[in-house]
């Protein structure tokens, strides 16, 4: 095996994961402040850019690069003015007042500098006040790190200070945001509220004081270097690499993926922030022409009597003011459709509405109510909602479909799914069901009066002299003009039907077999259908408009650039698509129309809303404008990679499977990073048929080739797919083979000197050990798992790797010697894998001390020397059996548990001291916490910790090296320490412990629980007996045990339980 310790890299040693991940966790944190990919164009489970340069940048830094610098690099960077011998943070109006020159930045503290400077003098002393409150409050604050550097970063200056004149000189510094992260969790802590009697509101001083990292681009410099992303999807990874200055292949299977490659990666480096004014040009330009054919289908209705009775009150009857603002509605938001069925008891009108809520905000609340009609008809009202109930006592938490079952809504009879999915299919002897309009979301002006009633009016500026308004929006009921629209709309649409399939613009190919039929189930047999009348009447009329100007646009920028133009405008008619459907859903608690892939599935919905094809907030112009946002972000993401390169880009896009990169030469990449597809989690190919439908229709002559397929090839898409194979067995083998073939292709075009880092996120522990086993059976070896967007170090940790971490970046290298001999697991005097494991994660444990690592991310690093060490040595067989990867993490996991044990007391607990149950209750609460695990796991970690699990049904005298295990049963009590349903196992709960057994305790872990269980029960007094009674001659043991059971509990209500014990206690000096 090859010698790698001179060839470390910083993701194999001291790769400073929680800051990465802290950086994730903001960049990922706020909708309105994601990197502009995002919006751009649908597609699932596209990685953040932070942890995709710093995976990119730490595969190749050495692992003696400065970790600050390298966080720096990654832009979590802030400011600081050199005060004396200490730092002041930049923020806000004192950071814009930094002056830079050739020899560096600095702060000229003049009269403004100087006021900047005394306010953070002021600022500072209010940061102590406050601290000083909270420690003579409790003075074990003092002891919480969060406040200990709080403290530090609040030490007054030294006087006197700089006078004024002085230049201070600024500098750039690693930023800390898995610190700001505890501050924010440490200041919602309700012990703390209490000490302050309000909240902590953190100065930005006291937060991140810089922008998100992401938005600060590095220095583009050519490197050389070749980075492959096998599996590109929304093309995070290469975005970043090319940044970065490296040579880029971005591989991809999915015709979607690759034009959002394209979209993403190319067109904005080649021609740069300049060809924002054509999108914008030609988009508008789209936008009217198709706006004009709608406007007549697409009509504004005369404002409802309750409207205009709001706007009397408000311009006192003025009946110019009334004739300016009460005739019409200004706009439409949102048109609220419902599904209607034919009862089949009364055959009544019944439509199945899911809620009657239809705006859920604070201070603006409406509802729908359904009026049955004694003809069998239903209309509709709307109503405003005051204290959770309509004018009428209406609840709008009602429904008329739940569970899939509708019900009448006049002789109040159950309509069961199956009926309700043959109107859906039409084969109902009670007729079809149909869609209706049940309530519009609308906008009107009016004016803003003044005190003595008269309209308030700007007095400067080019609107000088015109009437200040107010936009409000409500909810009215469908109208007469609203009908004839609809019907206008549907007799355009089957007038031009014949015509549009002539030329292939409508949709009709049938929804292919997948694993997610509902559309077929409930009469959507084709793409087409998934597309109300006039909803598909628009699509087509945008769609045959922009195949009309394509070639007007190519003629008037040239072929590459028009391309790239037709390409955007295409992801607009996406993002329309998206969310113009059957499959949209109104968000009640927004008051927005939701995508069709809100959810990553073709669930149906019982109500849907549609966006106006017409009209000052159209969906045509929201959906231009987001992709106007989009390439505008990340063109200038991407400036200094266009002023650079230019046309000559050093990036090559390739269609293709993963499994067969022919295009790639061998021993050709630097470095292979990419997000590889997690087994069943997303059919991609599934769910990307919808936008590929349209796709082809209109860029089929920009990628000729691309689109030549009826559907997107999902026969070789790497995904668990049981629709495909035939069972789920099949498709867990093909994954298994597909990831194999994938895996191996990237060791063929890998240098011998370059690694390979996968970004792994998945619910399953099945799919961490597919993964793993099929990367060692790939000839790779493990050398580093590095955990990124982990939990504050407040929060509960797991050895559940998707619980606990969001993603986990898998290093690996080429395993040279592939003639090694099998290793055993155990050998004779400590020589076997297992002993080489727990000595390689002794010696790791050692090495993460330094990286300020929480519990779990420290979990996750030593797996990862687990793994290098079974790789390393592959095949490993214990007994006849080969050992898989997830035995070796569980053996790793025991050596940290215990560990992790040893710390949180200082030495004075090791599992070796404790009574056999208790150490292994104590390992599993460290590993697992109270989640259900795998049975196999626990019988692994048992094995490593040389003990035998045995089922116990009742009581029982506990033996050394023996743990009792118990069956779970309805409302039963348990003596042991563990519960077993099915193939899992977890901890029993304090209150499923035999009463019996805590009456009698045998175990350290029995006089926990029942010290538990006595403070439920009466509290100070209680725990104070059963602690006299039982718990004396381990009074030491019972503290440290409380003090590890509260850091690693992880839910609050038991954390406040356990510091209530502890406080009863101080008395006895038993606990403190």
């Amino acid at each position: 095996m090859k010698d790698l310790s001179n060839d470390l890299r910083l993701m194999e040693s001291g790769f400073p994961c929680h800051q990465v991940g802290a950086e994730t966790q903001r960049e990922r944190g706020s909708s309105s402040a994601l990197p502009p990919l995002y919006f751009l164009h649908v597609w699932w489970a596209r990685r953040p850019l932070i942890p995709s340069r710093a995976a990119i940048q730490a595969s190749l830094l050495g692992s003696d690069a400065d970790p600050d610098a390298f966080v720096r690099d990654l832009g979590i960077m802030k400011k600081v003015a050199i005060v004396g011998d200490q730092e002041w943070t930049l923020v806000g109006k004192p950071l814009a007042h930094v002056h830079r020159t050739a020899s560096g930045e600095s702060l000229l503290l003049d009269e403004k500098g100087m006021k900047f400077l005394e306010a953070e003098v002021k600022r500072r002393a209010r940061n102590r006040d406050t601290i000083d409150r909270l420690t003579s409050y409790d003075p074990a604050f003092s002891r919480d790190p969060v406040v200990t550097r709080w403290a530090q970063d609040s030490v007054a200056f030294r006087l006197p200070l700089p006078p004024e004149g002085t230049r201070l000189r600024v500098e750039d510094r690693a930023a800390d945001p898995a610190h700001v992260n505890d501050r924010v969790v440490f200041a919602k802590l309700d012990r703390v509220k209490k000490a302050l009697g309000e909240t902590i509101r953190w100065d930005p001083e006291d937060l991140y004081a810089y922008d998100r990292a992401y938005a600060n681009s590095p220095e583009y410099r050519p490197t050389g270097l070749t980075i492959l992303d096998a599996t590109a999807g929304g093309g995070s990874i290469p975005f970043e690499a090319l940044r970065l200055g490296h040579t880029v292949i971005a591989n991809e299977l999915n015709p979607v993926a690759t034009t959002i490659l394209h979209a993403t990666l190319d067109f904005p480096a080649r021609f740069g922030p300049e060809l924002l004014d054509d999108i914008k040009e030609w988009g508008d330009r789209l936008v009217s022409e198709v706006e004009a054919e709608m406007l007549d289908v697409t009509p504004r209705s005369p404002l409802p009597e309750a409207e205009r009775q709001k706007l009397e009150r408000v311009v006192r009857g003025d009946p110019e003011l009334m004739l300016l603002y009460g005739q019409t509605e200004y706009d439409q938001n949102g048109i609220l459709y419902c599904r209607m069925v034919k009862c089949p008891s009364c055959g009544g009108e019944a439509p199945l509405l899911n809620s009657f809520w239809l705006l859920k905000v604070p201070g603006d609340q409406w509802g729908v109510r359904v009026i049955p009609n004694k003809d069998g008809t239903v209309d509709f009202g709307v109503y405003e909602i005051s204290g959770g109930r309509g004018p009428n006592g209406e609840n709008p938490e009602d429904s008329t479909v739940a569970r899939g079952v509708g019900q009448c809504v006049h002789c109040r009879q159950a309509i069961s799914g199956d009926e309700i999915k043959a109107q859906a299919r039409g084969e109902s002897r009670h007729g079809s069901w149909w869609d209706r309009v049940y309530a519009v979301h609308a906008a009107r002006f009016e004016p803003k009066m003044d005190a003595r009633g008269r309209p308030q009016r700007y007095a400067t500026g080019e609107r000088a002299g015109e009437i200040k308004t107010g936009k409000v929006k409500f909810f009215r009921t469908p109208t007469e003009q609203d009908e004839a629209a609809l019907a206008e709309a549907k007799r355009r649409l089957d007038k031009n039907w014949a015509r549009w399939e002539r030329e292939d613009l409508i949709p009709t190919e049938a929804f292919p077999d997948g694993n997610d039929m509902r559309p077929v189930t409930y009469g959507m047999p084709r793409w087409c259908d998934m597309f109300a009348p006039r909803q598909l009447l628009g699509h087509l009329t945008l769609v045959e408009k922009l195949r009309d100007l394509q070639s007007e646009i190519r003629g008037a920028l040239g072929e590459v650039r028009g391309n790239a133009v037709i390409t955007y405008l295409q992801f607009m008619v996406d993002k329309f698509v998206d969310y113009n459907s059957r499959q949209t859903r109104w968000e009640f608690t927004r008051g927005v129309v939701k995508g069709t892939f809100g959810r990553h599935d073709y669930s149906l919905k019982w109500t849907y809303g549609e966006m106006p094809y017409a009209g000052p907030a159209s969906g045509l112009r929201w959906a231009l404008s987001q992709v106007l946002d989009a390439y505008q972000g990340i063109s200038q993401l991407a400036v200094s990679v266009h002023e650079a390169q230019g046309k000559d880009l050093p990036l090559k896009i390739i269609n293709g499977s993963a499994g067969n990169m022919s295009e790639v030469a061998t021993g050709s990449v630097d470095l292979v990073c990419f997000d590889p597809p997690y087994y069943d989690n997303v059919q991609y190919g599934e769910l990307s048929d919808f936008y590929y439908v349209w796709q082809k229709r209109g860029l089929r002559d920009v990628f000729p080739g691309l689109f030549s397929r009826r559907h997107v090839n999902k026969k070789d898409e790497a995904v668990a797919n049981p629709a495909r194979d035939g069972s789920a067995a099949n498709a867990k083998a093909a994954y298994e083979r597909m990831m194999g073939e994938i895996f191996a292709e990237c060791r063929r075009v890998l240098s011998d000197d370059g690694v390979m880092t996968l970004m792994f996120t998945h619910k399953k522990q099945e799919a961490w050990e597919t993964l793993t086993r099929s990367l060692i059976e790939s000839g790779w070896v493990i050398t580093a798992c590095m955990p990124v967007e982990s939990e504050s170090g407040y929060s509960t940790h797991q050895m559940n790797m998707a619980s606990a971490a969001s993603t986990i970046f898998i290093t690996c290298r080429k395993r040279i010697d592939e003639d090694g001999e099998p290793a055993a697991w155990q050998g004779i005097g400590g020589t076997g894998v297992a002993a080489r494991i727990r000595a390689a994660v002794r010696d790791g444990l050692a090495e993460f001390d330094r990286l300020n690592l929480s519990p779990v991310d420290e979990m996750i690093a030593s797996f990862g020397r687990a793994l290098q060490v079974l790789s390393e040595r592959w095949p490993v067989y214990d007994g006849d059996d080969v050992v898989s990867p997830v035995q070796a993490m569980t053996a790793a996991s025991a050596v940290v548990a215990a560990h992790q044990i040893t710390r949180i007391t200082e030495g004075r607990l090791t599992v070796e001291e404790l009574d056999t149950e208790t150490g292994v209750a104590l390992t599993i609460l460290g590993a697992f916490g109270t989640a259900e695990f795998a049975f196999d796991d626990a019988r692994n970690l048992a094995n490593a910790l040389n003990v035998a699990i045995e089922g116990k049904s009742g009581n029982y005298t506990v033996a050394d090296r023996r743990v009792g295990l118990a069956t779970q049963q309805p409302g039963a009590t348990y003596a042991a320490p563990l519960v077993k349903s099915g193939s899992k196992v977890r901890l029993a709960a304090p209150e499923e412990r035999a009463p019996a057994r805590l009456e009698k305790p045998q175990t350290a872990w029995d006089r926990l629980h029942g010290l538990i269980t006595a403070y439920r029960k009466g509290e100070d007094v209680l725990v104070r007996a059963y602690f006299e009674k039982h718990c004396l001659p381990q009074a030491q043991l019972l503290r440290d045990l409380l003090e590890v059971y509260r850091a690693e509990i992880g839910d609050e209500r038991l954390q406040k339980e356990v510091d209530w014990v502890r406080f009863a206690l101080e008395s006895f000096g038993g606990a403190q």
